[in-house]
């Protein structure tokens, strides 16, 4: 048989009370008011689209129908962004990363090198309208082989997800 550990509460103002909630009626009755209860003159939503593919190229994105919807204000592809420099700059306790790399984590640009990565943004003045919109975005994908494991993806016939990291012919870094 177990001993039951004992512990001295006196030393603790909260642990083994029963706090009164002063915001417990306004929750229960939903009258309380969060984050996304907040509407502000001139707000905008935003809403993602993703690629429902692991790896693919990205042929072709056609917006033209989503801004073409009243009320929404932009649709944002890789395109869009600032091409940034390959020059590295020391981030993480001096470690150089490449800009460029960060880039493809915002929104992708050639790939898509995972199922739900970014590919598309959308403001618009309501979120219905936003979701409709993603709707409309039509993105021509060519599906390519996924790599679903680490050890096979270090293999030689694996499919290569970053082209650019090739240092020399048929040498890479996978």
């Amino acid at each position: 048989m177990t001993a039951t550990p004992t512990v001295n509460k006196s030393g603790f103002k909260v642990i083994g009370t029963t706090p009164i909630r002063h915001d417990a009626r306004d929750k229960v009755t939903g009258q309380a008011r969060y984050g996304a209860d907040i509407s502000m003159p001139g707000l905008l939503h935003g809403k993602i689209l993703r690629s429902p593919h692991a790896h693919a190229k990205i042929k072709s994105i056609d917006a033209a129908k989503a801004l073409a919807l009243p009320g929404v204000k932009a649709v944002v592809t890789s395109a869009d962004l600032p091409v940034l420099s390959g020059r590295p700059v020391d981030v993480a306790e001096g470690s150089p990363l490449n800009p460029r790399f960060l880039s493809n984590n915002v929104l992708a640009a050639d790939k898509a090198l995972y199922k739900g990565h970014a590919v598309a943004a959308v403001a618009a003045d309501n979120v219905h309208t936003a979701e409709a919109a993603l709707s409309l975005i039509e993105v021509d994908y060519e599906v390519l082989t996924p790599v679903l494991d680490g050890r096979e993806a270090m293999g030689p016939d694996s499919p290569i997800l970053h082209d650019r990291l090739f240092r020399s012919e048929g040498e890479f870094f996978r």
